[in-house]
């Protein structure tokens, strides 16, 4: 076989014969609990790291946790209108451990699911006995630099390039 018919063949591999060898999408997630006022302060606690990576259409998740005032009872993929905004559970996570602990998953997400986590509207939640509504939440953003506090960085920060809709003035 000649050279060129190598490059073509491979092109046309590339171009939707069959699918192409791509790198995986890397994503990392910052649990941390959101007390909603003064009262839940206390209940509140807790942290945590994930990170997730995206191949072809599968999410693989991999998590720890620690911290929490109560044992946790459940973890939820969401999907959220954008980030920072609770939304609706569509997928159900593994937990093992109680006030600290594992969180995995393996999820095959459709096109729409697709397009929320590269638009930073997925999340993970997980829920304990003492916050049944939610004890955790982390959104799922692309890999960036994270630099411990009181840290001093150089150059820009990451900032999530949030989308924001802006209504035309007369």
């Amino acid at each position: 076989m000649s050279y060129r018919t190598l490059v073509l063949v491979g092109l046309a591999l590339c171009l939707g014969i069959a699918p192409c060898a791509s790198a995986a999408e890397k994503y990392q997630v910052h649990l941390s609990a959101m007390p909603f006022n003064d009262a839940t302060q206390p209940v509140m606690q807790g942290k945590g790291t994930a990170s997730a990576t995206l191949d072809g259409d599968t999410l693989t998740i991999v998590g720890t946790f620690a911290g929490l005032t109560g044992p946790a009872t459940k973890a939820r993929l969401s999907l959220s209108r954008g980030p920072g905004i609770p939304g609706t559970p569509f997928a159900e996570l593994t937990i093992s451990g109680g006030v600290s602990g594992k969180v995995t998953g393996q999820i095959k997400l459709d096109a729409s699911q697709l397009v929320a986590l590269r638009g930073r509207r997925l999340y993970i939640q997980i829920e304990s006995e003492k916050a049944p509504a939610g004890h955790l939440w982390g959104w799922l953003l692309e890999e960036h630099d994270v630099l411990g506090q009181d840290v001093p960085q150089k150059g820009p920060w990451y900032l999530p390039p949030f989308a924001v809709k802006t209504v035309p003035t007369e």
